[in-house]
């Protein structure tokens, strides 16, 4: 008998007193049927509990987003890890379009979804086809990920805590996780249907922000080290050329770049 994976959805929050924000999240749905763990960052004395059945809570001392959800890793029960923000609003069954997906793609350690802004629209570009990838150049947003504990666990891959909310480098996060399963010859794919909505602009739709900037090029070093430079020069064409900077913000592009190579490096070298 084959026997379906369970999920547990990972919810990264701060300084939460009550469960009340959980309604916005799952709109009408019954919280009893799904397996929901919150990790939730506060100080001292500002616990959230939960007495409800299916509901676990771990409060930390520690922020950053990618902390919080490293401690989702080692804590989670569930087969499959769904990502959750706060401010999401998941669709109707998409707990059931999650599991069919790991049932049609079932060699996938990680598979990435759709999500709609508040006008029912898709919130960015996507690739036009769906299936099993390779691809390191599709950026993505962490919640549309999805991925198998066991697999990830296995590998000791995790997210990289000098990347996300609350760090040097504000994204890029998600990329890099993914880029780890691939390293360590993990599946990964893509499934064309969305499963929730996020209201207002994702990290990845002002290229031009200084974050943005910094964390791509970190990013990008961590996989093509010295050719970032190279690489540098032609993203902030790319920046100018599709009107995320002006002629005369070039040069703080690039500089701000070559900064965030230094600090990269320094960090590498300190961990």
């Amino acid at each position: 008998m084959i026997i379906e994976p369970n999920l547990e959805i990972m919810i990264s929050t701060m300084n939460r007193s009550d469960l009340s924000f959980l309604g916005g999240i799952f709109p009408e749905m019954d919280l009893s049927s799904y397996s929901i763990l919150i990790v939730n960052q506060t100080k001292l004395n500002q616990d959230l509990v939960s007495t409800t059945e299916g509901i676990r809570v771990i409060n930390s001392r520690e922020f950053g987003l990618s902390k919080s959800r490293n401690l989702a890793i080692e804590n989670a029960i569930g087969d499959i890890l769904v990502i959750a923000d706060d401010d999401i609003e998941y669709l109707p069954d998409f707990d059931k379009t999650i599991l069919r997906a790991y049932k049609k793609y079932d060699q996938a350690s990680l598979i990435s979804f759709q999500f709609l802004d508040e006008n029912d629209q898709l919130q960015k570009k996507y690739p036009k086809s769906e299936g099993y990838t390779t691809s390191t150049k599709q950026p993505l947003s962490s919640v549309e990920m999805t991925f198998r504990v066991k697999d990830v666990r296995e590998k000791g891959i995790r997210m990289n805590e000098n990347f996300g909310l609350g760090t040097s480098f504000p994204s890029a996060e998600e990329q890099i996780f993914k880029d780890s399963l691939l390293r360590h010859s993990l599946r990964v794919a893509f499934h064309a249907k969305p499963i929730l909505k996020h209201s207002g602009k994702i990290s990845a739709s002002n290229q031009g922000a200084p974050g943005f900037i910094r964390a791509i090029t970190a990013q990008k070093f961590l996989t093509h080290r010295h050719w970032t430079y190279l690489w540098l020069f032609k993203y902030v064409f790319f920046l100018y050329r599709y009107d995320f900077i002006s002629f005369f913000e070039q040069l703080r592009a690039f500089k701000i770049g070559f900064k965030a190579i230094h600090e990269i490096k320094t960090l590498e070298h300190e961990g």
